[in-house]
């Protein structure tokens, strides 16, 4: 392991550490920031940047992201074999929504790490007055977190929490219906979705596909709900629902009926207090 390596090596676990603490929250956009940075600063040592495209990969699939997880994987190779012999663009944060071959700015206070890095010393000076500003507003932006100010901290005011509605395109009337009983947090549960013409006449024969997740938090659904049978009268079981954490969460369905396809999400905001073990 070269020198640089060694010392960059305590800056990217402390971001990684970051990433966990957030994701553990249930911050998910913070978490994966932690784990872009990690990336800037390790990128030109190949078991740094190796080890954060795993955390990178884990992540997503914790988290049922696909389409990242098939990113990191690819990614994970290239760091192994190329990053040695310097194919690496400065300041790429990593993800699979950013190009692998992509140059990005790299942020005043983790270029002073790397510059610190490299040198064997703390960057003194200007550099070290930029860092104490970052520190500075990292704290104010945890401050106004902890005060319930933060931008996720509640859903828009003007969200629409309807379950009664018409689907996007009107071609159908959809009401989706919860348990009699607010089911816990990481409770699995049944709701039921009513179908209807928007003149009101049941449409039976219906199939749906089931989606979801919390828009603040970027991620869907932890599970995999499903419309397993039509009960009576345009009436639908939709079963493996369960929500993992308060707060606004969105369910989609994908609706094919005689009348046609169209689609329909509902919101609705999750207040329940978790299971006790």
């Amino acid at each position: 392991m070269t020198t640089f390596a060694l010392r960059i090596r305590p800056r990217v676990q402390a971001e990684l550490a970051a990433a966990a603490a957030a994701e553990a929250r249930g911050h998910f956009h913070t978490a994966f920031g932690h784990l872009e940075r990690a990336h800037v600063l390790g990128q030109t040592a190949t078991v740094e940047h190796v080890r954060v495209h795993v955390a990178m990969f884990r992540f997503a699939v914790r988290n049922r992201m696909p389409a990242e997880a098939f990113g990191q994987a690819w990614r994970i190779v290239g760091a192994a074999l190329f990053t040695a012999i310097g194919l690496v663009p400065s300041g790429n944060t990593g993800g699979a929504g950013v190009s692998g071959f992509r140059r990005m700015p790299v942020p005043e206070n983790l270029q002073d790490e790397l510059d610190a890095a490299r040198a064997g010393r703390q960057a003194r000076g200007m550099a070290g007055a930029r860092r104490v500003r970052a520190m500075l507003a990292s704290a104010a932006v945890v401050a106004l977190g902890a005060l319930g100010m933060g931008g996720c901290s509640s859903p828009p005011k003007d969200l629409d929490v309807s379950l009664d509605k018409a689907s996007a395109s009107g071609v159908y009337h959809v009401a989706l219906v919860p348990p009699a009983q607010a089911p816990a947090i990481n409770q699995m549960h049944s709701w039921s979705v009513t179908l209807a013409t928007p003149d009101g006449r049941p449409v039976h024969g219906a199939s749906f596909a089931v989606d979801g997740g919390m828009p603040e938090h970027g991620h869907g659904l932890p599970t995999k709900p499903r419309v397993t049978r039509e009960l009576a009268d345009g009436t639908y079981q939709l079963e493996g629902m369960k929500f993992s954490m308060p707060g606004w969460w969105e369910v989609k369905l994908a609706i094919q009926g005689p009348q046609g396809a169209d689609k329909v999400t509902f919101n609705t905001i999750v207040n329940t207090p978790a299971v006790r073990p």
